[in-house]
């Protein structure tokens, strides 16, 4: 057992979830559940047992876990007591971005953490909606987020890279009545309900926004922040989501369908946000630079 072992052990143990583990150590699931399976047969017990959808520490895991995370602490005091010694401080470059921009330019920030490590690089996920407050608010230094822009306080500077923003979709059980449809619109879909994103999300406040402007307040029976919760809770709501297209391809949710979005608000541009009276540091052109490689 080594330290990346039991970190990874560590993660899991808290998520209860293999998917959300593997985001938060920003790993692929298979890498993540390999390393456990690997870390079970070493020791020759089991770690987790399955409890529907959620991961449970067996009698062995909650051992392992109550002196793994007293180990792991021991072990990071004594790795930042060494390389404090006679190092400079560390740049912190705080970064809000959303699920779905930490997947697409992952490479570039890995790039850009491997090649600086006098930089410490902390993502906070959340919508774009809220980001753009806390960018306001000087919780974050930059965001990689969708427009508009809420706010006149900040600058969101497009993207002239291959990402230039995000496609919407409907995405609904293969055998809802509206499954056939080559497109939708939201008028189509008022008498249906929705499993939707909060309002921290753009979808999240466009749903109820313009569908009261068509003269119909939707249906909205489920909301969660995040959009793999969502369409897992589809099938037993009978429920639809308006969600980015591009998940569509991280997908592990069988019999759903996703319809294009016809709509005024059927893409989102993305861009490079910043507070009027931000300066950047060297470092944070870098990343701005690495990041503008995508």
């Amino acid at each position: 057992m080594d330290i990346r072992q039991l970190t990874y052990f560590i993660a899991v143990a808290e998520t209860k979830n293999y998917s959300h583990a593997a985001k938060s150590l920003f790993v692929t699931q298979p890498t993540l559940s390999q390393s456990i399976k690997k870390l079970e047969l070493e020791l020759n017990t089991t770690l987790f047992s399955q409890n529907g959808r959620q991961l449970l520490l067996t009698e062995a895991g909650d051992i392992l876990y109550e002196r793994g995370k007293i180990l792991m602490a021991d072990f990071n005091q004594i790795v930042a007591e060494i390389q404090q010694l006679n190092q400079e401080k560390k740049e912190v470059i705080r970064v809000g971005l959303t699920a779905l921009f930490a997947i697409q330019f992952m490479k570039q920030i890995s790039t850009f953490m491997a090649t600086h490590s006098n930089v410490e690089v902390s993502l906070i996920q959340d919508g774009s909606r809220k980001l753009q407050d806390l960018l306001a608010k000087g919780e974050i230094d930059i965001g990689l987020l969708s427009f508009p822009s809420l706010r006149k306080d900040i600058v969101i500077e497009p993207l002239q890279t291959s990402t230039k923003g995000y496609k919407v979709s409907i995405v609904l059980p293969k055998d809802h009545q509206l499954a056939h449809h080559s497109h939708l619109r939201l008028a189509d879909l008022k008498d249906c309900k929705f499993a939707s994103l909060n309002e921290h999300f753009m979808l999240g406040e466009m749903l109820p926004r313009r569908s009261r402007a068509l003269g119909f307040e939707p249906n909205i029976v489920f909301k969660h922040n995040d959009w793999e919760v969502i369409i897992h809770s589809l099938k037993s709501l009978n429920a639809v989501a308006i969600l980015p297209s591009e998940f569509e391809s991280l997908s592990k949710v069988d019999d759903l369908v996703w319809i294009p979005f016809q709509d005024k608000n059927d893409f989102y541009p993305i861009g490079i946000a910043y507070r009027h009276d931000y300066s950047f540091s060297p470092m944070i052109e870098e990343l701005l630079s690495t990041l503008k490689t995508n």
